[in-house]
Order: structure tokens, then sequence, then C-alpha cells
């Protein structure tokens, strides 16, 4: 990655009855510093990390109620020097204050604001978020202990990230945000003052990705091989989400066109993005793979009184399907095929340990 541009401000607000303030402290930091990038990197990774991501674009029909989204498509069509990078923040700065003062946030609290401009692979983006301080131990010069104040990186209170890349391309869903776990308009100020529209929770962008996979297939002629496509959607989305990457329509695009019989490529090739990202699904462009739905359209526990299983579903077949683990319905039987040694030898030493 490569860290173009980062600024650190301080937006105050002291009680539930003040206002916030921002302050004349911070500004841009210098990308040639190496804890510069060290601080950028912590971030990001904290970013990406998290699974709550929603997803959404600018509110195009009432620009006029959100300046942000003016000074950031300045900002996209200017040359990106420092100058422009500082008055994009200070118009975001002043539209953070005003979402914050708003009465349905009055329970929201303010923080330091780092702006990170940089590009990864072949996609730019800027990273807004806001970081506090915690209390911590540290040592004077007489090794006494003291009481210090760090900045916590790690955990993010707010975040929003914009794929410039994305939104120079016209594509939806170019604006991710950090969900928050405390009351629900503290969230939405945040994604109120850069001006998002149609938010999406990632959970909902998951579980439809799927779904309208199962139902393309039905559509299009492909049923025979339904289950195998869902199956490679979700291991994508697993490989997105452990890799801690976004998952994008085109990719899944790309996946389906695989599968296509030859006879219905011209007229059926490339319309998967199309069909998942309008309605019923509504699938956003890009998103975040949500954990436990992809775990649960891709794991099976079952569990009887004194014995439990745990595995990929993509291990389940049929009696004689050739998958590891096999279901005879008639037989109310479940083989299990292809042990590993370990697991032959963990049996073995159990049956002993009973003789």
């Amino acid at each position: 990655m490569e860290l173009k541009h980062l600024a650190i401000r301080e937006l105050v607000k002291e009680s539930e009855e003040a206002p916030a303030r921002i302050t004349g402290r911070g500004g841009i930091i210098p990308t040639s510093e190496p804890i510069a990038n060290q601080l950028f990197e912590t971030l990001n990774s904290a970013f990406s990390r998290r699974s709550s991501l929603t997803h959404g674009s600018f509110n195009h029909e009432n620009e006029e109620g959100y300046p942000f989204i003016s000074a950031f498509e300045q900002f996209v069509a200017s040359e990106w020097d420092e100058a422009g990078f500082a008055e994009l923040t200070d118009k975001s700065m002043a539209q953070l204050a005003a979402a914050i003062n708003n009465p349905s946030a009055h329970t929201a609290h303010g923080g330091y604001v780092l702006f990170a401009l940089y590009a990864s692979d072949r996609y730019e983006y800027l990273l807004i978020a806001l970081v506090r301080d915690k209390a911590s131990i540290g040592f004077d010069n007489d090794l006494h202990p003291t009481e210090v104040m760090e900045v916590n990186l790690d955990q993010l209170h707010q975040g929003a990230r914009i794929n410039i890349t994305t939104f120079r391309k016209k594509q939806d869903s170019y604006l991710s945000f950090i969900g928050s776990k405390e009351k629900g308009e503290i969230t939405h100020y945040f994604s109120t003052a850069f001006g998002c529209t149609d938010v999406t929770p990632s959970r909902k962008s998951t579980g439809e990705l799927i779904r309208a996979a199962r139902d393309f297939c039905n559509q299009n002629n492909m049923s025979d091989r339904k289950e195998e496509v869902v199956e490679d959607v979700v291991s994508y989305l697993e490989k997105q989400r452990s890799e801690k990457e976004s998952a994008n329509l085109n990719d899944v695009q790309n996946l389906f066109d695989a599968y296509i019989p030859p006879e219905q490529a011209e007229t059926v090739a490339g319309t998967f993005g199309t069909f998942a990202n309008q309605g019923p699904y509504n699938v956003s462009q890009e998103f975040q793979p949500h954990t436990s739905t992809i775990n649960r359209f891709a794991k099976l526990k079952v569990k009887a009184d004194n014995w439990g299983l745990d595995f990929n579903k993509r291990s389940l077949g049929d009696l004689n399907s050739g998958k590891d683990i096999e279901f005879d319905e008639d037989g109310g039987r479940l083989i299990i095929k292809r042990l590993p040694s370990k697991v032959l030898n963990q049996l073995r030493e159990a049956l002993e340990q009973q003789d």
C-alpha cells in the first residue's frame, strides 16, 4: 500500500449538553516519517478487521444538504496536493461537528479524527476514522509508575472508507462504514456527516448474494450445478474474509461465467452482477463478507445426546455421492470416510482405553 496523505484533527465534545468544537491542534502529517506509515497500517488493519461494515453511496439528490459531497468531488478532480487535502479535512471536520451537534446524536462523543489517502492494489481510497485515547501505565525517569494517555488505534469508534476508484466509475456502494455497538443514532451521525444514503448492512449483502446465486442458477438452466456454484461463492466469501478483503460483484460474476454452458454464453455471461445488484437482492457492488452469515451457509453443526459433529457443508452428500461424509437416510446412518491418520490414532487410543 502507498500512503499519499495523512492528517490528524481533534473534535471535542465535553458533555452531552456541550456543543462539539474543532480545536486548532493537529494537521497534515508528513508521510515520509516512519511513524506515519506505522500509524496508518495499524489504523487500516483495525478497519479491515471489522465485519459489521455497512455500505452505500452519496445522497446526490440532496447535495446541498451535505457539503462534504461537493468538497470530495472537487478534491478528486484536483491534483490531490497537500493544500487540497488540508482543505478537504477542514470541510470534513465542519460536517462532523454539525452532525454531532444534531439533537439525535446528543450522546455521541468527540475524539481524534484521522484522514488517510492511500492506494492499494488497483484501488485508491480515502479512510476517515474517529479514535480516542485511553489511560495506561508508564514509568517516569525514576521508574515510578505513572498514568499516561495513549491513542487506542485498535478500537475504532467510527470509520468511513471511500473507494475513489469505484466512485469514479459510477458504481454503487463505494462508501463503507463501521457499524457501532452503541446506540443507533451514534452510527447515524457519522454516515450522515458524509452524505451517505442507501446504507446496506454487510450481513444482508452476504446472505442476499448467496440467495441471488441460487435463483440465478434456477432461472438460467443451471439447476444441476447450483450447489456447486453456491459452494464456490461461499468459498470465495470465506477467502475474502480470511484475507480481510472486500467481496466484489465483478469477482463473483467471473466465477459464474465459468459455469455458464457455451450455448448460453452470449445471452447470460456477464449478467450476474446486474442480477444481484438490483431488486429484490440489492447486493452492494462491494461489501465486507459477514462471518456468521458465511458460517451459516458453509458449516453444519449437529448434536445428539452423547455426540456432536461440526463440519463444512461441502463435505456432505447423499449415499454413494463420493463425498467425505455421506448421509444414508433410509438406513439412518452417517458415513464418514477418508479419515486422516491423526483421527484414526485418536479413535484407536479411545477404544484401547475402554478395554
